[in-house]
């Protein structure tokens, strides 16, 4: 494939078994920006309201292999790509296969960091702190209980958003659940840490570290879920220990550490995600400029704006999951005009047709839900 055959505009590509916003709201940054936004979605099938966010979406019914990823984008020039980590490896061997003239190379060394169990390990070696873990298929549960005691922790090797990850109170919950498992070889225990939800969240060019933000976590859509509503810090130890991190891995692009700091103030690396992360748009409106730097990082130009974080110990709102929170936060009028203010600033860096998006998406997702709960209620024979 000639280079006069690629697509003249450069895409970041998204391929993706699952809908995230963090995914959807990258991309209408980028559009904006005058990039390329091309999605792969697997296993969603029929029409949805955020395929209009991207300039070219292809569906497929399962995962591809690599050689059909990389005829798929073999007429594209790939700036960088956005993998859930279920889909990442297939996705990096792919792209290995297009030529070096039609495509970058800022993703390598991210597959190496994919599997949890490998990257706790390997962090663990440089000095680095990280929970104990130990592989679940050669250790069982009464005797994973017995080195790191109860509550425990028992994750799959390679996930995300929390998905695969589970907290046991109990030896009886942790033997059923473990017993069920298809594959142990993908499971792994972790010692289970007390304390403070942290983040530290930055985008990493060739030339270093551009931008870098630490904050808390102070909500949750779900337990272990996406964060909805943060709380940023002026944490200069904190800062150090992400970019102790950045600086053993040696990876470039948007990446997030999410950390434990526990009762004696000691920082536990507990997962790393090189990839846009949930609080990307949070990180922005609080003053800490990820878009300027992760357009520069692709492109080699523009500017990246000075941090000014707002005032610290200050709570931040994600869009649109903390929008229940902010209205609790004040009385109702001071509310309403926070809640105006926040919606102003998220349509002003994400843009009318992400707004347009948002606001189809959702009547069209709660008659869908309400359809398919429905028909399984038809098709659930009545006990009496």
């Amino acid at each position: 494939m000639s280079h006069s055959a690629l697509h003249p505009r450069p895409a970041v590509v998204f391929v993706a078994d699952e809908r995230w916003e963090s995914f959807f709201q990258l991309a209408a940054i980028l559009r904006k920006a005058g990039f390329r936004t091309v999605r792969i979605s697997v296993g969603l099938t029929g029409w949805q309201a955020e395929d209009s966010l991207f300039d070219r979406n292809v569906s497929l019914s399962s995962p591809p292999s690599p050689q059909l990823l990389s005829e798929i984008l073999s007429t594209e020039y790939i700036a960088d790509v956005q993998p859930t980590e279920s889909l990442a490896t297939t996705t990096y061997v792919g792209l290995d296969l297009l030529p070096a003239s039609s495509r970058s190379n800022i993703w390598n060394g991210r597959s190496l960091i994919l599997d949890k169990w490998n990257t706790s390990d390997a962090l663990r070696k440089l000095g680095l702190r990280t929970p104990d873990t130990l592989l679940a298929n050669v250790t069982s549960p009464r005797e994973a209980i017995e080195q790191f005691s109860l509550p425990i922790v028992l994750k799959r090797r390679v996930g995300s958003s929390g998905s695969s990850v589970g907290v046991f109170t109990s030896l009886e919950s942790l033997q059923e659940f473990a017993a069920a498992l298809d594959s142990p070889n993908q499971w792994f225990y972790e010692r289970f840490i007390q304390g403070r939800s942290l983040v530290c969240a930055s985008c990493v060019s060739d030339d270093g570290i551009d931008v870098i933000a630490t904050y808390e976590v102070l909500k949750r859509t779900r337990l272990h879920g996406p964060s909805s509503v943060v709380e940023f810090q002026e944490d200069a130890r904190l800062a150090e220990s992400g970019k102790s991190v950045i600086e053993a891995l040696n990876i470039r692009g948007l990446m997030c550490f999410d950390m434990i700091q526990d009762s004696d103030g000691v920082d536990w690396i507990h997962d790393v995600n090189l990839r846009v992360f949930e609080g990307l748009s949070m990180c922005q409106l609080a003053g800490f400029d990820f878009r300027g730097a992760y357009i520069r990082c692709l492109s080699g130009r523009g500017d990246i704006e000075p941090s000014r974080p707002q005032n610290p110990r200050s709570k931040t709102y994600g869009f649109p999951r903390g929008r229940r929170e902010l209205l609790r936060s004040a009385p109702r009028g001071a509310a309403w005009v926070r809640t105006l203010q926040w919606l102003w600033r998220n349509w002003r860096l994400l843009g009318t047709r992400y707004f347009l998006v948002y606001t189809i998406k959702r009547p069209i997702s709660s008659i869908r839900q309400r359809w398919k709960m429905s028909r399984n209620r038809r098709r659930t024979p009545s006990p009496y």
